[in-house]
């Protein structure tokens, strides 16, 4: 609930100072004022509705709400940005003038003028990343693993992501998403957590189950927690997750052919958590095997990379989801996106498929990952 206040504050924040902006700047205009806020006042009350009364709604009148009240949240936020940074110039201007003659014979028309501009700009910067979310690219990464895996010399990995399946991210975004996972020809599908977003209540109701059944991967398909999947009813979601034919690994290992291990971590707000080395251990993990870790949260690169771990797949960052939020996950994280070799141990952090709250993508990039491992070859003796 902590999130949603906060989203609040946030949200009355950014609409009272582009409000106020936009206000002033139709002071002498009637009618477009009253347009203009009354579309302000209709956004508001659809925001609330959608935050506190979505449980009585239809899970297409959920979706319908929450993407128009994600949109403006966002198309605000842009638009302060743009505001802010007009507001500079002029001030600047004042002091020292620079721009033409034409500001000081008329400032308010040639504010009103840049905030329509401004409109158009944040306009075209959200459909520019609309249709970045919509449309998911494929990231491709050769890795070469020295150790030998049994029979196996090579395979194909599919990796995703932050799927955050729920009121927005619907059914009809489960299938493109299969879809596009099933078109890599995967040989093992391993998701990095998160294919939940909140609450189980969508998932049960559209049946979302019957999409993800359709995974399939002759070497398995396997998951570990993230830290929505402890946002509400955990149990609920992760039995649902298995029953939906994702085998999710808890802080557990399984010996896939004989060949390789795929070892999944709990998500850091999990209950006790295990370290890694008390995995291993229990789970008597034969390190001279490739093993291939999961964690969602890329927090911690030095456990990983110290225990003899070939492969590490991270998610939860969604590189930022939109800027300047890449920027900040870049000061955050070691990596916060893409691929880096740590000593022996290859790391990989997904950006995501699906994303958590306004469906855009600006400045970064929704995927799924395919990786094309090679392994070491087997030292025959006869």
């Amino acid at each position: 609930m902590k999130v949603f206040f906060y989203a609040l504050i946030f949200h009355l924040t950014l609409n009272v100072y582009v409000f106020w902006r936009g206000w002033h700047i139709l002071s002498d205009r009637k009618k477009p004022r009253a347009v203009f806020a009354t579309l302000f006042l209709l956004e508001f009350l659809v925001y609330l509705v959608g935050l506190f009364f979505y449980q009585s709604l239809s899970l297409r009148g959920v979706y319908l709400i929450w993407n128009m009240g994600t949109t403006w949240m966002l198309f605000v936020f842009y638009m302060a940005a743009a505001l802010v940074v007009i507001d500079v110039v002029f001030e600047i201007h004042r002091r020292r003038p620079f721009l033409p003659n034409v500001v000081h014979s008329h400032p308010k028309r040639t504010k009103g003028g840049w905030f329509v501009f401004s409109v158009f700009f944040v306009v075209a910067i959200l459909l520019g990343g609309r249709y970045r979310f919509n449309n998911p690219a494929v990231t491709k990464y050769s890795i070469e693993i020295t150790k030998p895996a049994g029979e196996i010399d090579s395979i194909r990995v599919v990796m995703a992501g932050d799927l955050h399946l729920g009121y927005l991210i619907n059914k009809d975004y489960a299938k493109k998403y299969v879809d596009l996972i099933m078109a890599q020809k995967p040989d093992l599908i391993l998701f990095a957590g998160d294919i939940v977003d909140a609450e189980i209540k969508p998932l049960l109701e559209e049946n979302i189950a019957r999409e993800l059944r359709r995974l399939y991967a002759p070497l398995g398909v396997y998951t570990c927690t993230g830290n929505h999947e402890y946002r509400y009813e955990a149990e609920e979601k992760i039995a649902w997750l298995n029953q939906s034919g994702i085998t999710v690994l808890r802080d557990s290992s399984t010996l896939i052919r004989g060949s390789f291990y795929v070892v999944g971590r709990e998500d850091i707000n999990a209950p006790h958590r295990k370290q890694l080395k008390e995995i291993l251990d229990k789970q008597h993990v034969d390190t001279s095997l490739p093993v291939v870790v999961l964690d969602h949260n890329p927090s911690d690169l030095d456990e990983n990379s110290g225990y003899e771990v070939d492969l590490a797949m991270y998610g939860h960052t969604h590189n930022g989801q939109f800027f300047p939020g890449n920027i900040i996950t870049n000061t955050m994280y070691e990596v916060a996106h893409g691929y880096k070799k740590r000593g022996n141990t290859h790391v990989v952090v997904t950006s995501g498929l699906g994303l958590a709250g306004p469906q855009y993508r600006i400045g970064t990039t929704s995927e799924v990952v395919v990786l094309n491992i090679k392994f070491g070859k087997q030292n025959n003796y006869k």
